[in-house]
């Protein structure tokens, strides 16, 4: 087996950059003090090692940044290559790939009076996150690379924010769309309107061909053309003059050479895949509304008090947050909820996790592979929960970088609850240590909060000076699939690793 750490990586006025949602990438980072005119240009070359469907692969990338005015473009432009040197065609088989290499493209910040970003979506919360907090379309990059989009208006009397999680599904039948707008009044009082909609959860099945047909039920999963096999000889059932191998002619446009017997056209013998498009109870649609209202608003010292009310359209599942704080002071971000929710209802659905959710394969009792969505979730919820939800970040000094955030909601039997917790130290005072940092998140869990669910999500960074202006990094995401649905995670094949090892030189 070839090397698989390769050391050759050249960074031209390069930072390392590791998003809130660390994604294993490297690419220039934009500055904080990024003003509106001008130009700059930063380029990286970058080689090593990245573990991609549990495959080891070497990584070969170029990643540039160019920033003009308000405009900011990233680009990744990698290389993923297996032990035979075979480049990783999933990412360079299709004319849409193109837009997958534009790691973003945004003009202006958010605040801004008008503010655009194309490409990855790394955290992303609307008004005070009741419906959707943390959400991120890169949480299996570079796996899966989706397209999305935020926008932002900003005006004395109004605001606006939205969303779309992949224009590849958007235009496709698909797509997570979510936008609030907001209202601005006397005394800053600012009252939010929020709208959340999946409009076809089966779309986060993987689908190579994009025929419709999710891979698990495609016999062809790397050909459009065709989707199913019904006897498994390998003869796709379009072109196979016996289709359920009885002997019988079944498909009326094929005629083999030779036939001796008459035909049977009973299309219920026929396979019939699962189609995305036809899946039942496929969207999910959601509202919320808020109010906010500054008790304290100065320099060092913030204080918001806020309500929110969301619901389920498709099945009446409710949830209030009465009341809701935020507090800044000095360095110190903190919030804290009391929350009451109805049945069928799910804090945060739209959250870091949400697109390995939306749709998971589980395995029934009599070995039949199912599609199962997280709106069906809901109905497992037949009490009616309270409880709170506190978090808060700090930085001291730039020393220590904390994070963290606990929800409890329970009622007779049923106790629901997320934790998320993640802590970086500086490297300047660690000698040898140039990046260290490490998270673990669980998403509404019903259980042990250190139970492995589709759920969780935890993994570590680390960046060691190995002499001679060499940094050896390393960036480990792990994640989870029930793939029997049986409630357990075990066995390798539903542990998801995501690896990347590069030896770094900068100059």
């Amino acid at each position: 087996m070839r090397s698989a750490l390769l050391i050759c990586l050249i960074l031209f006025s390069a930072q390392v950059f590791a998003s809130d949602n660390n994604e294993p990438i490297i690419i220039p980072q934009e500055s904080s003090d990024d003003s509106d005119g001008g130009f700059d240009f930063t380029m990286g070359l970058s080689a090593g090692a990245a573990v991609l469907d549990g495959e080891l692969y070497n990584q070969i990338g170029i990643r540039p940044l160019i920033t003009i005015g308000k405009l900011g473009i990233a680009l990744d432009l990698s290389l993923y290559l297996d032990s035979d040197g075979n480049v990783r065609e999933e990412n360079w088989d299709d004319a849409s790939d193109i837009w997958e290499k534009f790691y973003f493209i945004r003009w202006a910040k958010p605040g801004d009076p008008f503010y655009l970003k194309v490409g990855a979506i790394d955290d992303y919360r609307l008004g005070y996150g009741l419906l959707m907090n943390h959400y991120s379309n890169t949480i299996e990059y570079p796996n899966v690379i989706r397209t999305g989009m935020e926008i932002g208006l900003e005006s004395e009397g109004y605001g606006f924010q939205g969303m779309v999680n992949n224009f590849g599904e958007a235009f496709n039948g698909g797509g997570v769309f979510a936008g609030r707008f907001v209202g601005k009044f006397l005394l800053g009082i600012e009252v939010g309107l929020s709208v959340v909609a999946d409009v076809n959860q089966y779309k986060a099945l993987k689908d190579r061909d994009d025929d419709d047909v999710p891979d698990f039920a495609d016999d062809f999963p790397n050909n459009r053309r065709f989707t199913a096999d019904t006897d498994g000889d390998g003869i796709a059932d379009e072109e196979d003059w016996d289709r359920d191998n009885n002997w019988f002619r079944d498909n009326p446009n094929v005629v083999p050479d030779s036939l001796n017997e008459e035909p049977n056209f009973d299309e219920s013998l026929l396979k019939r895949p699962f189609r995305t498009s036809d899946g039942k109870n496929k969207s999910q649609i959601a509202a919320a509304i808020d109010i906010g209202l500054p008790i304290i608003n100065q320099e060092y010292l913030q204080l918001i008090l806020y309500s929110q009310y969301a619901k389920f359209f498709n099945n009446g599942g409710w949830g209030i947050t009465a009341p809701g704080v935020r507090a800044k002071f000095a360095f110190i971000n903190a919030f804290a909820e009391y929350r009451i929710f109805g049945e069928k209802f799910i804090p945060e659905y739209f959250n870091t996790t949400y697109e390995l959710e939306r749709a998971v394969l589980v395995e029934d009792t009599t070995g039949n592979i199912l599609v199962k969505t997280k709106r069906s979730l809901l109905q497992e919820i037949d009490e009616k929960l309270q409880g709170y939800a506190i978090g808060a970040d700090f930085n001291i000094a730039d020393f220590l970088i904390f994070g963290a955030e606990y929800q409890d909601m329970a009622k007779n039997d049923i106790e629901f609850r997320t934790f998320r917790v993640n802590l970086d130290v500086n490297p300047l005072i660690i000698p040898k240590v140039n990046k260290a940092g490490a998270y673990y998140m669980q998403n509404n869990t019903m259980g042990d909060l250190f139970k492995r669910s589709e759920g969780t999500i935890l993994g570590y960074k680390f960046g060691y000076d190995i002499g001679g202006g060499a940094t050896l990094l390393m960036d480990f995401r792990q994640t989870y699939r029930d793939l029997n649905g049986d409630g357990k995670i075990k066995g390798s094949d539903e542990v998801i690793k995501s690896t990347l090892i590069q030896t770094v030189f900068m100059f």
